[in-house]
This record gives C-alpha cells, sequence and structure tokens, in this order.
C-alpha cells in the first residue's frame, strides 16, 4: 500500500498501519542480516575464525572489535619494522686474539662418594687429584655458552693451519684423559645439552680393564666428539727426570702407533690427535708422532695461545677439582667462577 492510498485512511487507522508495517520492515531486515553473517562463518576456514592478529604499535581497546586491517602510519612516523629474532648473546663478545685457542684439561667427572668425608685424607686427595665434581663442570659449560665460547676440535685447529679453515670468532677445545665410565654417563649428557663437543684421548688399557666399552667409545665418537689417542698402556715415554732414561724408540713407536691403529679398526676413523701420558715429550718422540699420522698432540705445558709451529706440544689450562668449589662433598660453588675465568684469560695457571 503506497502512502497516498494511507492518507486517504482515517487518522488513527493510518498512524497503528504505518506502526505496523515499519516493524515488519525492520524484522525482515534483522533476519537478512543475520542470515547473511551465518553464511560468512559457514564458509569460513579454522583460521578465518581464530582471533584477528594484533596490528603492531596498534594500542588495544577494550571492548572494541578486533581487526586485521593495519595501522595507518602518519606520514612522520616510519612503519614498524618486522619482529627479528634478538641478537645471540655471542655477538656482544669480541673475537678472541690471533692464536688464542684455550683448551680444558681434565680427566674424570665424578661427584664424591657419599662416604667420602670418612676417607683418610690422602685418599681423598687421591680421588681429587683428577676429579672435577659434576655441578663445576656443568657451570663452566654454562659460563662458556655464556661468554659466546664454541667448542672446536683439535683437527679443527690443523685444518685451520693446514687449509685455512675458518674458526669460530671464540674458539674453545675441552679435553679429557684415560678413560673413565664417568665418560659416557655424565660428560656426554651434559655436552649434548650445552650443544658442544670434546676430545677423548683415551688409553686403551682403559678398555681392557673395563672402565667403559668400545660400545661407550663409539657412542661417543658418534655424538660428534674426537676420539684421541693416550697410548696403549698409560706409561710416560720421556722427561722422567735426570736419573730416568726415556723408552726406547721401538716402545715409543708401538705405544703411539698401535694406539691409533686399534681405535681406528674400532671406531673407524683413526685418530688425528695424541695426548702424551705424563706431558712428557721430546724430540724424538715428536717426530714419531708425526711419522704415525697424528696432525696434532696436546702436551700439559700451561697456556691459551696456540701456534702451528708448536702444534705437537698444544698448551693448555688445567681445571682443578677444587677451582672455584666451596665444599668438595656438597659441590657448593663461588658465583661466577673467578678461577675459572681468571683461566681462561690466561692471567691465572
Amino acid at each position: 500500500m503506497g502512502l497516498t492510498r494511507l492518507c486517504t485512511v482515517p487518522w488513527p487507522l493510518g498512524v497503528v498501519m504505518i506502526v505496523a508495517i515499519a516493524a515488519v520492515v525492520a524484522v525482515a531486515s534483522a533476519l537478512m542480516s543475520g542470515g547473511h553473517a551465518r553464511a560468512l562463518v559457514s564458509v569460513r576456514s579454522p583460521s578465518e575464525t581464530s582471533p584477528p592478529p594484533v596490528v603492531a604499535g596498534a594500542a588495544a581497546t577494550p571492548g572494541a572489535p578486533a581487526t586485521t586491517e593495519p595501522a595507518a602510519a602518519s606520514p612522520s612516523t616510519p612503519p614498524p619494522s618486522p619482529t627479528t629474532t634478538p641478537p645471540s648473546p655471542i655477538a656482544t663478545f669480541p673475537p678472541l686474539a690471533p692464536g688464542v685457542v684455550p683448551i680444558l684439561y681434565l680427566h674424570r667427572v665424578e661427584a664424591t662418594p657419599p662416604d667420602f668425608s670418612e676417607w683418610p685424607a690422602d685418599r681423598q686427595e687421591n680421588f681429587l687429584a683428577y676429579d672435577v665434581l659434576p655441578s663445576a663442570f656443568e657451570a663452566q659449560l654454562d659460563w662458556l655458552q655464556a661468554h659466546g665460547y664454541t667448542t672446536i676440535l683439535p683437527r679443527d685447529l690443523a685444518s685451520h693451519w693446514d687449509h685455512g679453515t675458518a674458526l669460530s670468532k671464540r674458539p674453545v677445545i675441552i679435553t679429557l684423559d684415560d678413560g673413565f665410565a664417568s665418560w659416557n654417563r655424565t660428560v656426554l649428557p651434559m655436552l649434548e645439552s650445552h650443544r658442544m663437543v670434546a676430545e677423548f684421548y683415551l688409553t686403551i688399557d682403559a678398555i681392557t680393564v673395563g672402565r667403559l666399552s668400545w660400545a661407550d667409545v663409539r657412542e661417543l665418537a658418534r655424538a660428534g666428539n674426537g676420539i684421541g689417542a693416550h697410548d696403549v698402556h698409560h706409561i710416560q715415554l720421556t722427561a722422567l727426570g735426570p736419573d730416568t732414561p726415556p723408552a726406547s724408540t721401538s716402545v715409543m713407536w708401538d705405544e703411539i702407533s698401535e694406539a691409533r691403529a686399534i681405535i681406528g679398526r674400532e671406531v673407524g676413523t683413526p685418530p688425528d690427535s695424541m695426548a702424551y701420558v705424563g706431558g712428557g715429550f721430546d724430540a724424538r718422540l715428536v717426530g714419531l708422532v708425526r711419522r704415525a699420522g697424528y696432525t696434532t698432540a696436546r702436551a700439559t705445558l700451561r697456556g691459551i695461545d696456540q701456534a702451528a709451529a708448536d702444534r705437537f706440544a698444544l698448551r693448555v689450562i688445567r681445571i682443578g677439582s677444587r677451582d672455584d668449589v666451596v665444599d668438595v662433598v656438597t659441590g657448593e660453588l663461588l658465583p661466577g667462577l673467578p678461577v675459572f675465568a681468571e683461566k681462561m684469560a690466561g692471567t691465572r695457571t
């Protein structure tokens, strides 16, 4: 019914009819809008029905509908930069000086036994002489990681010298001597949790007496660690003092060449590095080490500087059982590891 015809209807009845028509139109409009909205929802993908992303730089207003439209930037304000990953802590530390490659030197990582306090003093000292507490070793790995160091292996150092292969900006080498059950039980999990590797200098006799197995050694190698040689029988070959002659050339050769051959056969790759038992070496032994096929050898001389000319006398930082340790029974440590920090800087031997 048009408005012209409504005008001819008596006034009270016309008002009622206009109100009724308006109500019908409003209801129809609402139904159409609701149906349209439901239709839109029904064709959206799950990702489209999730909350829209918050636009960087836009302040959220409680109760206001979210929007996927980017905030308009004013002519004087540049658009927001894309989100980036924060820089690694390594970027905050300068590279080490040329030639500086600290090499940590330790043997076993093991907690003191429960009855350690009841042991005689000499037995306690014998245990601690070749030990580093697990709490101390893990704290040292934490320190290295926090200060931007990256573990490398002796073969990486040799490749740097021989082929110009770049080293990381803050390289460090971790070495362990002899062969102990704690290598797999304690050291390996800690290294893996820090994404680090080490060079394990193995004495063949450690396998013979059952301190660890070839399966253990292969597990270390599969994890990316180096397996170096530390003689067959763990005997010091030279530099035994003025009254003790060095071993014969044949004994020297058997110890270093057989160790390399046995490890190569059992692990699949012959060692490229060895460590002198007792730290003793001389020109004759160095010549035999080179001839046997090793590319580096680690001594026990103190220092953090390494040079290609001294590749068969790599210097070390000796990690002591009491370094930064307040209590060897509880494993309590000094905050910040000040002794370890000084050794890493080369200011303490």
